[in-house]
């Protein structure tokens, strides 16, 4: 299992799109992914879920992967995220 802690630096949050961007991001991958925010888990292949989080700019969001690919599932979401989903 891998986990990598990040602060949230899309102005919007994690709205719709961008959690539809992780879900697809997710899908790519064999691995469970979650994320977590304040103690609070979401499955990141369940939309709902990661709406659910209420992220907002400034929060800390850990990622976390368990699987045969758990790196480089980790690594994309990573980069997903510094895109800040392409929301700006």
């Amino acid at each position: 299992m891998r986990e990598k802690t990040i602060t949230l630096t899309n102005p919007k949050g994690i709205h719709a799109r961008p959690s539809a961007m992780i879900l697809k991001t997710a899908e790519n991958y064999q691995s469970s992914i979650q994320l977590i925010k304040e103690g609070e888990v979401a499955d990141a292949g369940d939309i709902m879920a990661i709406l659910s989080l209420g992220a907002m700019h400034g929060d800390e969001i850990t990622i976390r992967a368990d699987g045969p690919d758990e790196d480089a599932a980790i690594e994309h979401l990573l980069e997903v995220f510094a895109r800040r989903f392409d929301d700006d």
